[in-house]
């Protein structure tokens, strides 16, 4: 697999800034081969030399001399001023990948211009050197700096002045102009670079430049080790500004996870920071929900504007009462929610209860002069009868209910019932013996092309036929799996059932085979066996490794797992495609969208709903659609249930769609049906 086209940009620019600098034939050299081989796959072979003009000129190919074991062929690239300006020779294998043509004419010509700076300049001051490099520099738009080892620039591209507010940075030292929160980490990647400690001698950061003229604009850093082992220890930065894409990403970050009329966090924010709490098990964690009671009334009689006046006040009466303690949030409507962390006792979380009560009780007075009367249902529930944040929130659920059926206005605590208690135990106890009685089974929901309709895929979903309970969905009993370590065995299962069934599809399929979508848990990720168990699997059905895409969640990748990013470019590498599932559920989601190993983003239902209804929610997916086509991934739009919905997904710029609109899940044998159905239109 090639590299895109950002990593594309990145090898170029790095190889320019290194071609730059380079003081002979054997560091040009040298320059090219490390950008060839970070454009070529893992495990390719190529060679490449330059022609030096002791060479011969001719156009044809180069005759390997003593110790060359194949022919090379000239890359030329041409300007119009200059006429043929290429001097890179490279092997045939090489020289016919069509994707990498442009990139090596393009090397070609720096390489061109490089030597004939040191041919020029080979007697002439260094300054002169500089302003050589100087013209080559004015090519890009990014700023390239060269720090010796005291972290002074010694060189600045012309394009500086963009950035810093000025070109005149020769001798300044570069971490006076970075914000003072940032420099302990910059000159820590400066030394670790300097020291061959980052991946290939290399470093990437985000810093944020306080420019002479009072602009702060953020920069995206590609910082390297000029010449490995030189004394001197000078440092190349390549410095991207990434301003308005950042900014970008904090406006639809913020958007995505906060509730416009309050300002508070959302549903999807508040989830997040509930399993953030349950599983730092630092102590109780308590989630209050609190339901308005009878607020469609005041709607009704007082009209909207004063209905969100009354919850704009609620909303701060909920923050000041809870305060820096826990987080408020409103899950919508006239519904919100509290989270109290490392609470004291029970007895305090209950207490909170009573004053929520009662402080939501007392007449809300609007700027108008109305005077409202409202109030509200409390459901507590805390970690002492909830192993998980989905368990958390679904006990207060179940209080919050038994509050308001008890007349409102009151407050109640969640109590396990006996039957709640033995039917996890049972399902615990069974879940061990499922596999092999072949109670567990796959279906399929179609993934389709907007434009077309066409099905380019099928995710698989896993169900288990109870024999007491009957058929249940994963959130059953995932948990479970989890807890027990079953999740691994079902996990493998899974994925083998659903690769077999993908296999078959091949001769459904009219034009192309469909992919099958698979998720995958952090458990199955952390297991040492996990890659080599799916190269076993592709070798045992003969299934492209393009074909299977693994889906991960959110918050698996917000846990910085080394170990689990490993074995994403692992899998990568083999030819298996990745895409984020859910995506939006998470906390600073768009900021991972850069730096993970991934193909596609699937946007949660929570975004599709609103989009034929919603101004500010088509803005919000269209801002994350334009994010995600400038890192080159796909998008598929989940949850679509209407017509409408599918035309606004597609508005938006979203390529593919799954939901109820097109399939419910099915079985395999149906997917054959289902195809052959497509295949007779």
């Amino acid at each position: 697999m090639f590299p895109q086209p950002p990593e594309v940009d990145r090898v170029l620019r790095d190889a320019a800034a290194e071609l730059a600098v380079a003081a002979g034939a054997e560091e040009v050299v040298a320059a090219l081969d490390r950008a060839v081989t970070r454009l070529t796959p893992v495990g390719a072979s190529h060679e490449l030399r330059i022609r030096l003009p002791e060479d011969s000129a001719g156009s044809g190919d180069h005759r390997p001399g003593e110790g060359e074991p194949v022919a090379l062929l000239p890359i030329e690239a041409s300007t119009p001023a200059a006429g043929p300006v290429g001097i890179l020779l490279v092997d045939r294998d090489t020289a016919a990948r069509t994707a990498l043509r442009p990139a090596l004419e393009a090397m070609s010509a720096q390489a061109a211009l490089a030597m004939e700076r040191i041919r020029l300049t080979a007697e002439v001051s260094r300054y002169r050197s500089f302003r050589e490099v100087e013209a080559l520099m004015e090519q890009t738009h990014d700023v390239v700096l060269i720090i010796d080892g005291d972290g002074r620039i010694r060189y600045a591209s012309p394009s500086a002045g963009n950035v810093f507010g000025t070109s005149a940075l020769r001798h300044a030292r570069l971490l006076d102009f970075l914000d003072s929160v940032q420099r302990p980490a910059a000159e820590f990647l400066l030394r670790h670079v300097r020291a061959g400690g980052a991946d290939r001698g290399e470093g990437r950061a985000d810093w944020t430049i306080q420019a002479l003229d009072g602009r702060t604009p953020v920069v995206e850093v590609t910082c390297r080790e000029l010449r490995p082992g030189d004394a001197s220890r000078d440092v190349a930065l390549t410095l991207h500004d990434v301003t308005a894409q950042r900014r970008l990403e904090h406006d639809l970050t913020a958007r995505m996870f906060h509730d416009s009329l309050t300002g508070l966090p959302n549903r999807v924010l508040f989830a997040e920071r509930t399993e953030h709490a349950v599983a730092a098990d630092i102590g109780p964690t308590a989630v209050l929900l609190v339901d308005l009671d009878d607020f469609g009334s005041v709607n009704d009689g007082f009209g909207h504007v004063v209905g969100d006046e009354v919850l704009r006040q609620v909303s701060r009466r909920l923050s000041d009462l809870i305060g820096e303690r826990g987080v408020v949030a409103r899950f919508g409507g006239d519904e919100f929610a509290a989270l109290v962390q490392d609470a004291d006792t029970v007895a305090d979380v209950e207490h909170t209860a009573v004053r929520l009560c009662r402080s939501l009780s007392l007449p809300i007075r609007t700027s108008g002069g109305t005077v409202v009367a409202c109030r509200a249902s409390v459901g507590v529930a805390t970690t002492l009868h909830a192993g998980s944040a989905h368990e958390l929130l679904r006990n207060a659920n179940q209080a919050l209910r038994a509050a308001k059926s008890d007349g409102g206005g009151k407050w109640h605590r969640y109590e396990p019932s006996t039957t709640d208690q033995m039917r996890h135990a049972q399902l615990r106890a069974d879940l061990g013996r499922a596999v092999g009685e072949g109670a567990l089974f796959l279906e399929y929901q179609p993934i389709v092309a907007l434009g077309t309709g066409r099905t380019v895929g099928f995710e698989a979903l896993l169900r288990w036929q109870h024999p007491t309970y009957g058929r249940l969905p994963p959130g059953e009993f995932i948990e479970i799996a989890e807890d027990t370590g079953l999740i691994v065995p079902i996990g493998e299962w899974v994925l083998a059932t659903a690769m077999r069934a993908a296999d078959r599809w091949h001769a459904g399929a009219q034009v192309r085979a469909p992919y099958v979508s698979v998720n995958v848990s952090a458990h199955q990720f952390r297991s040492d066996d996990f890659v080599d168990s799916f190269a076993r699997l592709l070798t045992a059905t003969g299934l492209p490794a393009h074909r299977v895409v693994l889906e991960i969640t959110e918050s698996l990748l917000l846990r910085d797992d080394d170990k689990v990013w490993h074995a994403l470019e692992l899998l990568r590498a083999k030819g298996a495609r990745v895409a984020i599932d859910d995506f939006g559920t998470g906390y600073s989601a768009l900021g991972y969208l850069r730096q993970i190993p991934l193909d596609i983003v699937k946007l949660d239902r929570l975004f599709v709903r609103g989009l034929a209804t919603s101004r500010r929610q088509r803005d919000l997916v269209e801002g994350i659609v334009t994010l995600t086509r400038a890192l080159n991934l796909d998008v598929v739009a989940e949850g679509i249930e209407t017509e409408r919905e599918r035309q606004a997904s597609a508005a938006t710029g979203c390529t593919y769609g799954q939901g109820y609109l097109f399939a419910r899940p099915m079985s395999e044998t149906d997917t054959l049906t289902w195809l052959a159905a497509e295949q007779d239109v």
